[in-house]
């Protein structure tokens, strides 16, 4: 059995961690990507500023209101209608008969603005938080001569969301927040990793050294070393920037206006989170295999770029329909998506986010993936192979 080449892989891991352009793109990327982030925060914040805010948007919802804080004009102009009942309302949004019903509290000092909404699509119509807001703010900007005093009361205060689906209490968001991390990831790695996988090998065919490594170990297993080597170096790198835009992210975001995860909100499943754990390892090592037996075929970096914007093309395509992976599983659009090899990683992990996937389609589909895996690295092992001799050459690189 092939295995990679432990010489050839610590002496290609040195050379490249000894290279200063290797850490310096590490530490230009974060760079550059805050700056840009602090530029569109600073662009969009003089633009909300400039903006009217005497308007609220418009849907239809139920709202009470103890306290009379809510001008009722506004409120009908905006698609309300005021109840006096909170606790039969709530009752109506659980059973289904009201969509969304907005409570607001007697002491805005100390009170917090409860929504009770049915969810509907992907995790719910999330426009009602906003709207609950600026109905409280501009309501109260109406009847104060100094209008910057509602400011500081209304933007701090707590909005509580409570959503419903089928009649039972739904998390929504929060439920599937956690398992599409595992999308995120493997969104990154494919992006990040691919092409230089594939710029590898091409470099490998351009510089002319690839029979000089046959010399001394099959070709299997410098086939299997330069893919290790490879997705090593790039994954290091990956961590590298990305601990600097998370530092970044957590120490500033706030007060740049990022939106910052509810993680104390979160539920956490752990069959989900377990599952979701095997795709992203079958995603990540078909994404791995595919680009590795492009690689072994293409002369030039050039010629595989098209490949890779094909990959990433397809691998985001169960995005543009997230209606039907959410709320019609059983499309035949989603099956393909679900079956395809280059669709399923991102087409399982949104749909094990939303819960919607079934024990047998799982194991159906990861079966096919990770047959499809073996099959492209097989395929790309022999291509790479080509004809190659023996002699004792990669020996002497560790010395």
């Amino acid at each position: 059995m092939d295995i990679p080449n432990r010489t050839l892989l610590a002496f290609e891991l040195k050379r490249h961690f000894r290279r200063k352009s290797y850490w310096g793109a590490a530490a230009i990327v974060p760079l550059v990507v805050i700056v840009l982030v602090i530029l569109a925060q600073l662009g969009a914040a003089a633009t909300k500023s400039n903006g009217s805010s005497d308007t609220v948007g418009v849907m239809t919802f139920y709202y009470a209101d103890p306290g009379n804080f809510i001008d009722s004009k506004l409120a009908d102009e905006s698609g309300g209608t005021r109840v006096l009942d909170a606790a039969a309302a709530i009752e109506d949004v659980a059973a289904g008969s009201k969509q969304t019903l907005l409570v607001y509290p007697t002491d805005l000092s100390s009170g917090r603005i409860d929504i009770y909404e049915n969810n509907t699509g992907l995790v719910g119509d999330q426009r009602s938080t906003a709207l609950a807001r600026q109905l409280l703010q501009v309501s109260l900007v109406r009847g104060l001569e100094t209008p910057e005093l509602t400011k500081p009361l209304t933007g701090s205060i707590e909005v509580n969301r409570v959503g419903y689906r089928n009649g039972s209490t739904d998390p929504g968001l929060w439920s599937v927040a956690p398992p599409l991390v595992y999308l995120l990831l493997f969104f990154a790695v494919t992006i990040f990793l691919g092409q230089q996988i594939m710029s590898s090998f091409a470099e490998e065919r351009e510089q002319k050294i690839r029979e000089i490594l046959f010399l001394d170990a099959s070709p299997a297993s410098v086939y299997a070393t330069k893919i290790l080597t490879t997705a090593t170096l790039g994954l290091v790198q990956l961590l590298v920037m990305s601990l600097p835009l998370g530092i970044f992210y957590l120490a500033a975001g706030r007060d740049l206006g990022l939106p910052l995860p509810a993680i104390d909100l979160w539920v956490f499943d752990a069959s989900k989170m377990a599952v979701g754990l095997v795709i992203l390892a079958l995603g990540v090592s078909f994404m791995v295999a595919i680009h590795a037996a492009i690689g072994a075929r293409i002369r030039s970096a050039r010629e595989g770029s098209a490949f890779a914007t094909l990959f990433v093309l397809m691998m985001f395509a169960p995005g543009y329909t997230l209606g039907l992976l959410s709320e019609d599983p059983g499309s035949p659009i989603v099956q393909v998506l679900t079956f395809f090899p280059p669709t399923a990683p991102s087409t399982l992990l949104f749909r094990n986010a939303f819960g919607n996937v079934s024990t047998a389609e799982l194991i159906v589909s990861c079966v096919i993936l990770l047959a499809a895996t073996i099959l492209a690295f097989v395929i790309g092992r022999r291509v790479y192979s080509g004809k190659g001799t023996r002699r004792g050459v990669i020996g002497s690189l560790g010395k």
